[in-house]
């Protein structure tokens, strides 16, 4: 396999599947078809990163088995080769709010948490030394934390204005910093850190397959579990069928505090996709071709603002003809 020409040829591929941090290309060589994936165009960050992604499927490759497998990583240029993985994303299959998802997805989510909270630390690469303690949970939370707090921080004066309009606090992690200190102590495991439906293959033969590592962090596995249930958005009966089957597969010192603190959990993540996605939703609101578009997008951001608003103390958000006024001086002009 000539990994560079494969790069090269990706590189002129048309129609790639674009992630919010890498683009992906199916490609077919003589022995079979191949991922090669590359980063994409220079993005904001907006998640916590760790470690290199091909150094992470390295790692865990002896140990969780619904993985695809790294075939080729290099550094200059940047780029990986996978094996590509055949199937249906479980997105594709059952949208979210579409419906409940076939138990194959179910078993699979808790083979893989099963697997994934057994991987030894010792096999992974080593963190920096400023990484919280192996058990620090209320440390390990105020990164995360820590991450909105630069998000928010960073705000140009376009961005900025938005938020102050929609009412988004200049330090929207208050609150939830005083509860941290409230968690239990867990020993810390491998977390992918980024499980939702697009990132989950079904597969006719290896069950679903789980993609796209590069955020995968060291820490508290509880975090693990309430992210993927609120970036998932399981029907109700489903969403205890995934929280019942991760308490079967873990082990008892990772299941100590559970419910109250997937409930913390499950907070940051609604106040961190507020804070978020009002940069996101207000760019494709500017932007929208539509006025039925714009008013479906700043709907769906008012939700967000709803659910994340009261853990920064916020009150009821700007209405949606508000939000688009808003999203439309702040950033009409943004390329």
């Amino acid at each position: 396999m000539d990994a560079l020409a494969l790069y090269e040829k990706a590189r002129a591929h048309e129609g790639s599947l674009a992630g919010f941090y890498h683009h992906n290309v199916r490609l077919d060589t003589d022995a079979g078809p191949v991922l090669v994936r590359t980063p994409g165009p220079a993005a904001e960050a907006m998640d916590l990163r760790l470690w290199p992604e091909a150094a992470v499927l390295e790692a865990i490759r002896p140990y969780v088995t619904q993985v695809p497998r790294l075939l080729h990583a290099h550094t200059d240029p940047e780029f990986q080769i996978h094996t590509f993985v055949e199937g249906r994303l479980v997105d594709d299959l059952v949208p979210d709010g579409k419906g409940r998802l076939p138990e194959a997805v179910l078993d699979g989510v808790e083979r893989f948490f099963g697997e994934l909270l057994r991987v030894p630390d010792g096999a992974l690469p080593p963190v920096p030394a400023d990484w919280p303690t192996n058990g620090d949970t209320t440390a390990f939370a105020l990164l995360l934390l820590d991450g909105v707090r630069a998000i928010r921080a960073r705000a140009d004066a376009a961005v900025e204005g938005l938020y102050q309009e929609l009412g988004v606090p200049a330090d929207p992690g208050r609150l939830l910093a005083e509860r941290a200190a409230g968690l239990s102590a867990r020993p810390f495991r491998l977390l992918h850190a980024d499980i939702h439906r697009k990132n989950m293959i079904l597969t006719e033969r290896a069950g679903v397959v789980f993609l796209d590592w590069e955020l995968a962090l060291w820490g508290d596995p509880v975090y693990d579990l309430a992210d993927h249930l609120h970036k998932t958005g399981y029907a109700r009966a489903d969403r205890e069928r995934v929280r019942a089957g991760w308490e079967r597969v873990a082990p008892a010192d990772c299941r100590v505090g559970l419910r109250e603190d997937a409930a913390y959990y499950a907070a940051y993540e609604e106040m961190k996709s507020a804070v978020v996605d009002t940069v996101r939703w207000g760019r494709r609101i500017a932007l929208a071709a539509t006025a039925a578009e714009r008013r479906g997008l700043a709907e769906e951001l008012r939700g967000k603002l709803l659910r994340g608003g009261p853990h920064w103390g916020g009150g009821m958000p700007v209405r949606p003809e508000g939000i688009e006024r808003a999203a439309v001086r702040w950033l009409g002009g943004e390329e």
